[in-house]
């Protein structure tokens, strides 16, 4: 059985990785990227969805599944979100797109958002999933924020209750 019918499974040489994806149908070209620990198979169900509507392109990040897993440097650079956001473009120029829509959960997230960082001028929308702002983050586990916390431990019960978790941001004009 063919976990993503419709879509070809292909692998993308870049300049730091050989990255394993899925794409297919027509349209404005969609990259979605996955969490840890999964792979780009956990878009299976709302990608043929996606692709009444665009070019999907699930992928995965280098390390995961079966995109390569280059050794890692000392400095570990080449596993940062700037290398994945780069492999990531690459991919994307390879299938001949110079710009596309991007959505990204937990670590897929935290890869877009560099993208946008390094790459505005690539990135025509984007939608960054589940995750939090990391310095918020490690602040209010440590007791460092101003929002207040019951215990150390409690801490990580309390990151449902983050103020930045139940907001809404306006659509972008």
């Amino acid at each position: 059985m063919e976990i993503m019918p419709g879509f070809t499974l292909t692998d993308i040489e870049t300049s730091g990785a050989q990255i394993r994806l899925r794409h297919g149908s027509n349209g404005p070209p969609l990259l979605l990227l996955h969490g840890n620990p999964l792979t780009h198979v956990s878009w299976h169900a709302v990608a043929p969805r996606l692709a009444e509507r665009f070019h999907v392109v699930a992928a995965d990040l280098r390390g995961y599944d079966d995109s390569s897993a280059p050794p890692e440097e000392p400095d570990s650079s080449n596993y940062s979100f700037r290398a994945m956001a780069q492999d990531q473009v690459e991919v994307m120029k390879a299938l001949g797109y110079d710009r596309f829509y991007v959505a990204g959960h937990d670590r897929g997230g935290r890869t877009v958002h560099r993208m946008c960082l390094d790459h505005p001028e690539k990135v025509i929308k984007a939608a960054i999933i589940d995750i939090a702002p990391t310095l918020d983050m490690w602040d209010f586990c440590s007791g460092a924020s101003r929002i207040p916390s019951r215990t150390p431990a409690a801490a990580i019960s309390d990151i449902s209750h983050m103020p930045w978790t139940t907001s809404t941001t306006p659509a972008a004009p």
